[in-house]
């Protein structure tokens, strides 16, 4: 084997390592699930704790709601790619909070289908999806590279545990 073709295979195992991460997708898609559901169930117990009983979060709660669901995906993408996670996964995770948060926030009226035109639903729904994937992928890939600032492992040199685990033998 050539010193080209080994350091082209060391790229590629780099490069697969930072795509998809020491922590698998199964992981990131269980999370992005569960962001989902609670991101989309906290507009409805937001305009319940404002006592407005209806499934709509008045226009005045909303931001908020939606900001704070933002930042706390953000700090969870920001956690993930800590830990092992890869930039495509954190990627998966960021999406399922931002679709819910979209779709509560710019999409059509939750909990309402019209079964009659169902064209104009699926064209609302399909609107903040694919702003979701957008928001997703920013977050994610700014998440990734802060986490793995943020591990320790984001420049040049190996980590914490490959010096120990060098020193042990």
């Amino acid at each position: 084997m050539t010193a080209d073709s080994h350091d082209d295979s060391d790229r590629l195992a780099t490069l697969a390592r930072v795509a998809l991460g020491e922590t698998g997708f199964e992981r990131a898609t269980v999370w992005s699930a569960v962001g989902f559901a609670v991101s989309y169930v906290a507009f409805d117990v937001a305009g319940l704790a404002a006592s407005t009983g209806a499934t709509a979060v008045p226009g005045s709660l909303a931001a908020p709601v939606a900001g704070a669901l933002a930042a706390l995906t953000a700090v969870g993408v920001v956690a993930f790619a800590a830990v092992g996670g890869g930039a495509l996964p954190a990627v998966l995770l960021a999406y399922g909070p931002f679709a819910a948060i979209l779709l509560r926030t710019v999409g059509p009226a939750p909990y309402a289908i019209p079964l009659a035109d169902p064209v104009p639903f699926l064209v609302a729904v399909a609107e903040p999806l694919g702003l979701a994937v957008a928001a997703a992928v920013a977050i994610g890939f700014a998440g990734y590279g802060i986490g793995r600032v943020t591990a320790g492992i984001g420049g040049g040199g190996g980590s914490e545990n490959d010096a120990e685990a060098t020193a042990d033998d």
